[in-house]
């Protein structure tokens, strides 16, 4: 049975939590979805944040830029959790990792925020 052909979608949404806010993404950031990625991270705004990449199986250079530009805003301490294997891979040969720490799960990465 043929598998059915993968789309070029994302949503996400964004939860305050005690010190911190949680941005969650589902599906694929790449050159169609990754402006609606940034919004979302600048949505997420300047204090603290998780980045759930749980829901995401693909990631490329636009949202690779995206992440990179929500770390690095102002002092903001960025986490980001739930990297299945092609994504985890992805941000570590793009040295994404070096700066952005990941995390396993959501409850590890706002330990990790809030130690």
């Amino acid at each position: 049975m043929a598998r059915p052909p993968r789309t070029w979608s994302l949503a996400t949404s964004v939860e305050a939590v005690p010190g911190a806010t949680i941005l969650s993404a589902h599906g694929r950031i790449g050159i169609r979805t990754a402006r609606a990625f940034a919004d979302a991270l600048a949505a997420a705004g300047a204090g603290p944040v998780v980045i759930d990449l749980t829901g995401v199986d693909y990631i490329s250079g636009p949202g690779l830029t995206a992440l990179r530009d929500a770390a690095s805003v102002g002092s903001r301490r960025a986490v980001v959790c739930g990297l299945q294997e092609a994504v985890r891979i992805t941000l570590e040969l793009a040295g994404l990792l070096d700066d952005l720490p990941a995390e396993h799960t959501r409850e590890t990465a706002l330990a990790r925020l809030s130690g």
